[in-house]
């Protein structure tokens, strides 16, 4: 494979994947494509035509083999095994992507003002961010990557309803729905593997420097390589949702000040309103109270 020892972070749209991504991002050894997962084989919403065609021409000899598609993050149940040619072509597109990544907000710049090198773009490990859905290739990535690093991170699902329904305005049940089919998958992944970690949001933004540091371990990345962390945010309006894009720019924080940028007041007010709203709560956990209650949620 061209990807040494690959990134993966597993988890839910809304779920707070881009605060561990710039986490991970944040140390010289890390790089990432240009975009999640399924945007890299799918295309993005905001990418010009020829690129989306660009990219889906790639990627339809890996869907015609597999005969479904691989990148779908709404579809929630095991893929096909990865034919050899299926792995090849996969891993030659994370890796060539990864190095065509060279934005202002992607991996042009190793650490504030010092930008990368071709060569150290080249030896650098990739960082991916699959959700919802792909959650279900860990099976399969872990065949292809034997040495690669799973993060599956979870969040309260109260926040991530309240996400859900306030950006997409999705019904309360599909949504619990989602939770338990991508808690339970993870959950069946961190048994398994010996490299697929479990990590709470909620311990990341309570405690950002103490998560850190222990996400760097579990990676094997040295910690004292990172001086300072990255964000990407929407010009103008301090957020920390976005992870690229024309409207975005890149700001460095030191571990200090990083803590105090990344708060979980949003996610408690998240949580806050689903308690105040009875009937959108127990519809949420009509399918996913078991995994809120396997993560000490409720």
């Amino acid at each position: 494979m061209l990807n040494q020892r690959p990134i993966f972070i597993v988890g839910f749209g809304r779920g707070g994947s881009s605060i561990l991504l710039n986490i991970l991002r944040s140390h010289p050894d890390v790089c990432s494509p240009r975009g999640e997962t399924q945007q890299v084989f799918h295309g993005k919403p905001d990418e010009n035509f020829h690129t989306r065609v660009t990219k889906l021409l790639r990627y339809a000899p890996v869907a015609i083999a597999q005969r479904q598609d691989v990148f779908s993050i709404r579809s929630l149940k095991p893929r096909r095994a990865f034919s050899a040619f299926s792995r090849r072509t996969i891993d030659r597109v994370l890796f060539d992507d990864k190095c065509q990544a060279l934005g202002q907000t992607q991996n042009l710049f190793k650490s504030e003002a010092v930008k990368y090198s071709n060569d150290e773009i080249l030896r650098s490990r990739l960082l991916c961010k699959n959700l919802n859905g792909l959650a279900f290739l860990t099976v399969e990535f872990a065949k292809m990557y034997p040495d690669a690093t799973f993060f599956g991170l979870v969040r309260n699902g109260f926040a991530i309803c309240e996400s859900h329904i306030r950006r997409w305005g999705k019904p309360a049940h599909e949504v619990g729905a989602l939770y338990k089919a991508v808690c339970e998958r993870m959950i069946r992944d961190a048994e398994e593997y010996p490299n697929f970690h479990l990590v709470k949001y909620e311990d990341i933004v309570s405690d950002t420097a103490q998560a850190s540091a222990t996400v760097f371990e579990l990676a094997d990345l040295d910690k004292s390589l990172v001086e300072k962390f990255r964000l990407v945010i929407n010009k103008g309006k301090g957020s920390t949702e976005r992870t690229g894009g024309e409207a975005t720019e890149l700001q460095w924080y030191s571990w200090n000040e990083f803590a105090e940028v990344v708060t979980p007041k949003m996610n408690m007010e998240q949580v806050e309103y689903m308690s105040e709203h009875k009937e959108i709560r127990e519809s949420f956990l009509e399918s996913a109270g078991p995994s809120m209650k396997h993560f000490g949620y409720i």
